[in-house]
């Protein structure tokens, strides 16, 4: 047995270890006798036994073949935009028929493919990661949460999502599209997304998104702010209040706010996708009271 054989992670392809000198025969007899594995068509494993979650992503590119790289999901975990799907996605060049697999989620494109190198993977950046995930969804508020992540892991921009999906295919892009406009409006995290979603189907006053303010304590945000009257709504998020640093930290803030001379109407974030018009009536009362 050579001693140089190419492997990665404990894994080559079959191609690469008869490249190397291993007769074809020797190869399926290992596999056969368990001395070695075959984890995916064609892919060899020096080891008998599960693959670990590396050799997956390892596994699964080499199965693809030249060219291939981590997309979708599973690119998406390595910029903080979700946890790792249970089916590796990778993607190739339009033309190369590359089957899927209970294992593999096999995607083409014509687009133009700038993968990023990451440890030893070769990986979809991150703009590129969270359009193509989110064009695999079909759930407004989970496209909403997955852009969100992917803006507030500071890894991307709006304006990076927005050229992605002007690159994209047509057929699924309307909630991205829809998500998308919202965020450009400022708004960063599903919760604050919903908000904006709401309050641009009513009949309410347009009010500044992310809106900036003046205060003793510096430059402040308020979610949505109607200069105007002196009036803004912020959204409270599911981990408000978790630790009293944390509290005392956000009541000073919305002290500043209010010295500023903006009343605050405070919005649990729950409430904007549970009971959506009681929040707009009670945003209604709160201006024109």
């Amino acid at each position: 047995m050579p001693a140089d054989l190419p492997w990665t992670n404990d894994l080559s392809t079959v191609d690469d270890v008869v490249a190397a000198g291993v007769h074809r025969r020797t190869v399926r007899r290992r596999i056969t006798s368990h001395r070695w594995s075959e984890p995916l068509p064609k892919v060899v494993c020096r080891t008998t036994g599960g693959l670990d979650g590396e050799q997956r992503l390892t596994a699964a590119l080499l199965y693809a073949g030249e060219g291939a790289v981590l997309s979708c999901a599973s690119s998406g975990t390595f910029w903080g935009q979700g946890p790792a799907p249970s089916q590796i996605h990778v993607t190739v060049m339009h033309g190369r028929h590359v089957r899927s697999t209970d294992e593999v989620r096999v995607h083409q494109t014509i687009r133009p493919v700038r993968p990023r190198l990451v440890a030893e993977w070769l990986v979809m950046p991150p703009a590129r990661s969270a359009i193509d995930s989110a064009l695999e969804l079909r759930d407004l508020d989970a496209v909403r949460a997955l852009l969100g992540r992917a803006v507030q892991s500071r890894r991307c921009s709006a304006v990076d999502l927005g050229d992605e999906l002007d690159l994209a295919p047509k057929h699924g892009s309307l909630l991205p599209r829809l998500a998308l406009s919202e965020i450009a409006l400022g708004a960063h995290s599903a919760s604050e997304g919903r908000l904006v979603r709401l309050l641009e189907r009513s009949h309410l006053p347009r009010p500044e998104y992310n809106a900036a303010v003046s205060t003793a304590q510096g430059t402040r945000y308020v979610d949505a702010l109607w200069r105007a009257l002196g009036k803004g709504v912020e959204v409270d998020g599911r981990r408000f209040h978790l630790d009293p640093a944390s509290w005392a930290a956000d009541l000073a803030r919305q002290n500043a706010i209010q010295t500023a001379g903006i009343m605050l109407l405070r919005i649990p974030a729950w409430r904007l996708w549970r009971e959506p018009e009681l929040v707009l009536a009670e945003i209604s009362a709160f201006l024109f009271s």
